[in-house]
């Protein structure tokens, strides 16, 4: 007497199990994909905002005279601002002038660093350049005309030998 086994139909339970595991994992890795491109695009707002911010910094103290204010505070948008200090990297010079006016104003170069603030006062950013600050003289010195250029001297030709052309 044969008995056949008949087939069972649909899945077992380890076949369910073992498919959930692997849809588990599936979905983890696509799930932590997508808190990588969150905190990517996250990050690339930010590199955007500071960007903003630097080029908004460096219109904003175009106009400032190193010389005659070394450091300062310029408010912004949404509580930030603004906060530089300006350090002489030269030595005062005066300014060529001209002959009927003379030499009015005494120049030097500065490095001015500049921090961008939240509203917090925490630094955001930061930026430095080099300005030339200057100070008007009370008296004009006298001018002095500049160097003329000297022109070097002209090439000489190689003696020796010319090459043959063939």
């Amino acid at each position: 007497m044969s008995r056949r086994v008949r087939a069972a139909r649909g899945f077992s339970l380890i076949e369910a199990l073992v498919a959930l595991i692997i849809a588990a994992i599936s979905l983890a890795a696509v799930l932590e994909l997508q808190r990588q491109l969150a905190d990517g695009q996250a990050r690339y707002e930010r590199a955007l905002l500071i960007a903003q911010l630097q080029r908004d910094a460096l219109a904003l103290t175009t106009a400032i005279n190193p010389a005659a204010q070394p450091e300062g505070r310029v408010p912004l948008a949404a509580g930030r601002s603004l906060r530089w200090t300006a350090e002489p990297r030269s030595a005062m010079a005066l300014n060529t002038g001209s002959a009927a006016a003379g030499r009015r104003f005494a120049m030097q170069l500065y490095r001015v660093d500049i921090q961008i603030l939240d509203a917090s006062g925490a630094q955001m950013g930061q930026i430095a350049v080099d300005r030339v600050g200057w100070r008007r003289l009370d008296r004009p010195e006298p001018y002095v005309p500049p160097p003329t250029p000297v022109a070097p001297p002209p090439k000489t030709p190689p003696t020796g030998p010319a090459e043959p052309v063939l």
